[in-house]
């Protein structure tokens, strides 16, 4: 038992030894190896560390590239400079061009607006007679006859032929110098046409033409002029805009015009058999009875004997529109006949105007 424990301890001991040996071993390894790293790390390091000459040559040369940089920059930014100035010269230099060409075109357009106005002279309102005054007694035209072509009129004698080719001539130059009223006072939009506000044209018109609405009408039918609506009022329409289409028209002959173009373009003139008191009124441009303001043919209705717009033809306590067959009046006030018998219950008289 003795020598099984010794031998045993011996066991032991000689484990021992190896193990102490082994983690010996492991250990002067490890490092070496750490100072194998080390080495290695101080040498790479000692590799890439600058001198100082080095890191002088390395800032100059930074330096440099900083400064090319620059300069490039500098020149770039001024070569977009100069060729920006250039292209802006060059859009101004178009843009007053096109000025000076249309300053040119518009003296062009205006002088030869002048010249036709000139030619055409001012005394346009030499209505010729109305070529249906021997046939139609004392009453108006039906909706038939106004719209037969002036050549059908003009079958009916000869006289009525002779007429209907003054009307004819007439609207003619009508619409020539509607053309150049509206050159000489218009301007020239967008798209190269010329172009004016009715409330210019009835202004600088008014002299001129007696029935600029009814002339605007025709001279569309015939696609001389553009405008949007129907009829055109003063006042309530002055700021829509006639467009012109055509610069010339041909000599027209009876087919080309109806009966009611001409009579919508004309003054009305004081029909045979029928009272002239309406009708001067019409044709003088009276002062509405309502506003005031001067009524034109388009715009004219009589009532009491007085001269009005249909726009101020109103019931005096409704404000209701009037017409000529259902008002009632009493000293120069106008009713609907509702409130005019309501009135004369309420009052028993004829006094409730007061």
């Amino acid at each position: 038992e003795e020598e099984e424990e010794e031998e045993k301890k011996k066991k032991e001991e000689t484990e021992e030894v190896a193990r102490q040996k082994t983690d010996l071993d492991r250990k002067q390894t490890r490092e070496s190896q750490e100072t194998g790293k080390r080495g290695r790390s101080t040498t790479v390091n000692k590799q890439r560390r600058p001198t100082k000459k080095s890191t002088t040559e390395e800032r100059q040369r930074k330096m440099t590239l900083a400064l090319e940089r620059q300069e490039q920059d500098m020149a770039r930014f001024k070569d977009e400079a100069r060729r920006k100035m250039e292209q802006e010269k060059r859009e101004q230099e178009y843009k007053n061009a096109v000025k000076q060409q249309e300053h040119r075109t518009r003296e062009t357009v205006g002088q030869k607006a002048r010249a036709a106005v000139e030619k055409l002279g001012t005394h346009t309102l030499n209505i010729p007679d109305d070529p249906l005054d021997d046939q139609v007694g004392d009453d108006e035209p039906n909706e038939k006859v106004m719209e037969r072509r002036l050549s059908v009129v003009a079958q009916r004698s000869t006289k009525s032929k002779e007429r209907a080719e003054a009307a004819t001539k007439w609207l003619d130059r009508q619409i020539r110098t509607l053309i150049a009223q509206i050159q000489l006072h218009g301007k020239t939009n967008k798209d190269g046409k010329t172009e004016a506000t009715f409330g210019i044209l009835f202004s600088e018109t008014e002299n001129i033409f007696e029935a600029l609405s009814g002339l605007l009408i025709t001279a569309r039918k015939h696609k001389v002029v553009a405008y949007d609506g129907e009829i055109l009022f003063q006042g309530r329409d002055e700021s829509v805009t006639i467009t012109l289409l055509k610069t010339e028209i041909q000599d027209s002959t009876l087919e080309t015009y109806t009966y009611r173009q001409f009579r919508i373009s004309s003054v009305s003139q004081p029909r045979k058999g029928k009272g002239f008191k309406a009708s001067s009124q019409q044709s003088a441009n009276a002062k509405c009875h309502a506003c005031g303001k001067t009524v034109y043919p388009m715009e004219f209705v009589s009532a009491n004997d007085l001269p009005m717009h249909k726009t101020c033809f109103k019931c005096t306590e409704c404000n209701c529109k009037l017409t000529t067959s259902n008002y009632a009046a009493l000293n120069n006030k106008f009713y609907c006949k509702t409130h005019y018998e309501s009135n004369y219950k309420k009052r028993g008289s004829y006094a409730f105007d007061d």
